[in-house]
């Protein structure tokens, strides 16, 4: 597998860098600078979709040329599976994830898998629910529909989870919060979690605390940055502390990082942005 890396060293200041703090990780203490390697940086295509409706080719090549080698999918513009490969085949980036939605799981999931499988993925992601089903019955039936999605993905060889938004971590009208009843209800070894860490820390969850307790369930992460305001920025223009959470997430089972920004002004220039933050330690 062609792996980017990138290094981590930057103090460890708690999750929205609201204190001075330590965190000793693989022997390496942060706080002193020293560095801490993580594996697979890639990036969200959803970031470039509006340049991707127009030309796959040319955004694909501009992804690779930042440095980028793993991509997530949220739709393949109108291409097959085969003629998407040897575009990221050519410009030397491979397709790790895409996301699918509910329908694809209760319908024709097979087909999807097999789409998944010509790319040569390795997870596919329920980016969200609708607003429907986000009730106790609806988050229970689905849990069901989640892991019988997961039992089919593992025998095609792929894995398979959910991505989280902000809803998820309101309560319910017994007081149960949403994300933790998902994860109740679905089995581990059938349903990863995809965390947004972003979206977590919006929605008033504490990515820290979800990575210890789901130990082994978080095997890649979105990351965005966000303001102290609320405002969603490019990663290095906010406050939340990935120097902490990602040498955490990453000895918990981690293994992709995908950039992301849902409204970026200049997409290219986003995930170039957050790239050279992540790469080059200029958060």
């Amino acid at each position: 597998m062609d792996r980017r890396r990138f290094i981590v060293a930057m103090p460890a200041i708690g999750f929205l860098g609201s204190k001075p703090g330590r965190l000793s990780v693989s022997g390496q203490d942060l706080v002193s600078g020293r560095s801490l390697v993580v594996e697979e940086i890639g990036v969200q295509l959803y970031t470039l979709r509006a340049l991707l409706s127009e030309d796959v080719d040319g955004t694909l090549a501009q992804v690779a040329e930042i440095g980028y080698r793993t991509v997530e999918f949220a739709g393949l513009y109108g291409l097959s599976p085969r003629e998407m490969r040897r575009i990221l085949d050519a410009v030397g980036l491979r397709a790790v994830s895409s996301h699918a939605g509910v329908s694809d799981i209760r319908s024709d999931w097979a087909s999807f898998l097999e789409g998944a499988q010509e790319l040569g993925q390795d997870f596919v992601f329920v980016p969200s629910i609708p607003e429907s089903e986000r009730t106790p019955e609806g988050l229970r039936k689905l849990a069901e529909d989640f892991n019988r999605a997961g039992e089919m993905a593992g025998s095609a060889g792929l894995h398979f989870g959910y991505h989280n938004h902000a809803w998820e971590f309101a309560a319910l009208p017994d007081g149960t919060i949403m994300m933790d009843l998902l994860l109740e209800r679905t089995e581990p070894r059938l349903v990863d979690w995809q965390m947004d860490i972003f979206w977590v820390v919006d929605g008033g969850g504490d990515p820290m605390a979800y990575l210890e307790s789901q130990a082994g369930r978080v095997t890649s992460v979105h990351v965005k940055d966000r303001t102290l305001e609320g405002r969603m920025v490019d990663v290095g223009k906010g406050v939340i502390d990935f120097a902490r959470i990602l040498p955490r997430a990453e000895e918990l089972g981690m293994l992709h990082v995908f950039v992301e920004h849902d409204t970026p002004d200049a997409p290219i220039e986003s995930v170039r942005y957050s790239f050279n933050a992540l790469s080059a330690l200029k958060l």
